[in-house]
Formats: C-alpha cells, sequence, structure tokens
C-alpha cells in the first residue's frame, strides 16, 4: 500500500499549523486591532441594514427577495469577506510586494511546493472579526425565517463557503501572477473587489448586463448568492454541484497560469 500520499497531507498540514501558530503569534501584539475591525463592522453592517430597510420600506419583495432573505445574503457577505480576509487576502498581498521586491526566491528555493506556501502561509486573525459578525446575523436571519439546519444543509453551507473561498482566491491568485509581467495591477484588483462587495445585495436587482457579468465573468453569485441559498435551505443538489465544479476548474485554471507565470520571475539576481 502506498503511504506516500497520507505522509504528504500530514507534511503539509503540519506546515499549516506551523504557518498558522506564527501569524496569531505575531497578530497578538495589536489585540486592539480586533476591537477596531469589530466596531468598523458593526458600522458598515448597519449602513447596509439602513440602506435595505428603507428599500423595503416601499416593497415587501425586491426582486424575488424578502427582507429577511436579503439579510441572510448580507450574512454571508460579512462572513466571506472576514474569511477571505483571514486566509487569502494577506497571502495575495504578500506575493505582489515579493515580486515587485524580487524577495519571492525565499519561497521558490524552499523544498515544497511554491504556490502552497506562498498561498497559506500567513494567517491575520482579526479579521475574524468580519466572519464574526457574519455569523453572528446567519445565526438571526436564520432564526427570523424559521429554517432549521439540519446536517445535510449544514454541509451544503459549509461547501458552498468553500466553493466560494475557492474562486475568489483562483481570481485573485491570477492577478497575482500578472505581477509577473506587469509589476502593478492594483486597479485591477479593485474593479474585481468592488464587484464582490455588489454581492450584499440581491444580484437579480442589477441591469441585465451587471448580472451577466456577476454570473459569468466574476461569479459572484456563487462566491455569496449560492451560499446564501444553501443557508436558508433553498439550494438544489445540481446547483449545489456546478459550483464545486467552477471552483474546482478556475483553481485549477489558475494553478496553472500561476506555474506558466514562474518562468517569467526574474528574481533578486537579475
Amino acid at each position: 500500500m502506498n503511504t506516500a500520499p497520507a505522509r504528504s497531507w500530514t507534511r503539509y498540514l503540519r506546515m499549516l499549523a506551523v504557518f498558522y501558530r506564527t501569524s496569531i503569534q505575531a497578530d497578538m501584539e495589536y489585540r486592539v486591532d480586533f476591537f477596531a475591525r469589530v466596531i468598523a463592522s458593526l458600522l458598515g453592517l448597519l449602513t447596509t441594514v439602513g440602506s435595505l430597510a428603507i428599500a423595503y420600506g416601499y416593497t415587501d419583495n425586491l426582486k424575488g427577495w424578502t427582507f429577511a432573505q436579503a439579510m441572510v445574503l448580507l450574512a454571508v457577505y460579512y462572513l466571506m469577506d472576514g474569511l477571505i480576509e483571514m486566509f487569502v487576502g494577506p497571502n495575495m498581498r504578500q506575493i505582489t510586494s515579493q515580486v515587485r521586491e524580487g524577495t519571492l526566491d525565499f519561497i521558490l528555493l524552499k523544498p515544497v511546493n511554491a504556490q502552497f506556501m506562498a498561498s497559506f502561509r500567513l494567517l491575520n486573525i482579526w479579521r475574524a472579526a468580519n466572519a464574526l459578525v457574519g455569523l453572528g446575523l446567519s445565526v438571526y436571519t436564520i432564526s427570523r425565517l424559521s429554517v432549521t439546519m439540519g446536517w445535510a444543509q449544514a454541509i451544503a453551507f459549509a461547501l458552498t463557503l468553500l466553493a466560494g473561498m475557492a474562486i475568489v482566491y483562483a481570481f485573485w491568485l491570477v492577478l497575482v501572477t500578472l505581477t509577473f509581467w506587469f509589476v502593478r495591477v492594483d486597479n485591477i484588483e479593485q474593479i474585481v473587489w468592488q464587484a464582490f462587495e455588489t454581492g450584499r445585495y440581491p444580484v437579480e436587482i442589477y441591469p441585465g448586463w451587471l448580472r451577466g457579468t456577476l454570473t459569468y465573468l466574476i461569479p459572484v453569485v456563487f462566491i455569496i448568492t449560492v451560499p446564501a441559498t444553501a443557508l436558508a435551505g433553498r439550494l438544489s443538489g445540481p446547483m449545489l454541484a456546478a459550483s464545486l465544479i467552477v471552483a474546482a476548474l478556475l483553481v485549477a485554471l489558475a494553478s496553472a497560469f500561476w506555474r506558466f507565470g514562474l518562468r517569467s520571475y526574474t528574481g533578486a539576481s537579475a
């Protein structure tokens, strides 16, 4: 029996534990950041809820979404935002900085998969504030919808959350890889991030061209709307499968593009 794959996975899990423990120890020096993030998240939440309340003051149904269902969407947005900024954002920004400074060699010369180490080395524990706000809002909104969270629904929600994070990771990895040629892609990153922020509202409220963009070009639907649908207990099996397939496909394509981009990296020795 070949136990090499099992040993490889164990090795990577141990590395993750070391990476995250080191990051948490470093972040503990800035504990005030956590409370600042909580306050900022709550203020942002109040602003968004206020705008939704004004809109629903004129109607009970907005393009097929009730107020309670729209709140589920908002809850998932905050939860996803917190998870992305905890696990994905710090690493992607670090890669961009290392490419610009020519210090990515530190990772490339290690006897470990470069993409793995570059993608998961850092953790921003204080960004858990957004995730906690989103989680709390999720529990509250589900109780308002009188939805019973069974095991099947919980697993579907977790899978769609992971798929959404994977899609964001894939897009961000592609943008980071572009820095091998263009050095600065800040403007493109901001455009993609603005598209992600539109996910806090039902995609059906946007014009047709923007709705198509958010579905096919930048699949915000799979990042926010599908997990929200799962949380509300309305997700179909085919949509769950589509979410996982899209995530796997985009990560595979982004990884291939990363490997291609590494050929153009000159490093500090150039």
